[in-house]
């Protein structure tokens, strides 16, 4: 697929990975007219790889929001390719992309016209970064928010703590639109992100009513909460609920007994 045009900085080309999580599949971004920054290169899938360096040309270096491989798999062939810097946010015990220079919070990156600011925001994976388009006071949000529906939030990985704080600096910043990682731009952010931490805390009470309604084990949650889900996303639904109940243990209201879970 060619490159669709977002905006006079900012260029999309779809990788050829749809999927219930990944929609119709993972945005690679150029960001920038000449030596773009490109984000996020996507799965290691040879005619995706190709496609977004022909229209790249001669990128100035390949970031990632985070390593998860829809989004980092191709990212070290990519790189190579383009004979280009890799850089990532520093994760330790991962094999994927590890030698990727490091990327620190608040630390900017410029190509010819365009600057973007890294903004650490962890919570669906420990080393995920959203970056700010100083130009436009957009953000590109990998999975922290997604253009349609919500994102996942995989225990142990995945923190919902941290993702809570994160949703919250992401707002304050006050981004004009969203470029997420799956999915259509978000014209309109303040509401979404409103939203995706009205629903992280609807969640949260919903595993509560289901432990009290006699509820204890991971499974029996799941299939109560996500009854009219298909049951091929129960898995990672269960990770989902995993991560509400170890906030819940950690603050106290709950208790966990082997694969139980009870109220403190």
């Amino acid at each position: 697929m060619t490159a669709v045009r977002l905006s006079p900085l900012v260029r999309v080309v779809l990788a050829p990975n749809p999927s219930p999580y990944t929609l119709e599949g993972t945005n690679t971004y150029l960001i920038g007219e000449r030596d773009p920054i490109v984000l996020d290169p996507g799965p290691d899938d040879t005619g995706h790889l190709e496609r977004v360096l022909e229209e790249a040309g001669t990128p100035s270096v390949v970031i990632l929001s985070h390593r998860h491989p829809d989004h980092a798999e191709g990212a070290e062939r990519f790189a190579d390719m383009a004979r280009a810097p890799l850089a990532a946010y520093a994760s330790t015990g991962s094999s994927v992309c590890a030698t990727a220079a490091a990327i620190a919070d608040g630390q900017r990156i410029s190509t010819n016209g365009a600057t973007i600011t890294a903004m650490y925001t962890p919570g669906h994976a420990h080393d995920h970064l959203s970056f700010v388009l100083e130009e436009e006071q957009a953000m590109f949000t990998g999975d922290h928010v997604l253009g349609r529906g919500t994102t996942v939030i995989a225990y142990p990985d995945g923190d919902l703590v941290a993702y809570l704080k994160s949703l919250d600096r992401a707002r304050a910043a006050h981004p004009k639109r969203l470029y997420p990682g799956h999915g259509p731009v978000v014209e309109d952010p303040d509401p979404v992100l409103a939203y995706y931490k009205e629903h992280r805390l609807e969640r949260e009470q919903q595993v509560l009513d289901a432990i009290d309604a006699g509820d204890a084990t991971v499974p029996e949650m799941v299939k109560r909460i996500y009854s009219d889900y298909d049951v091929s996303l129960h898995a990672a639904a269960a990770l989902s609920v995993m991560a509400h109940l170890h906030k819940l243990l950690d603050e106290g209201i709950l208790k966990q007994e082997g694969d139980a879970w009870r109220r403190a």
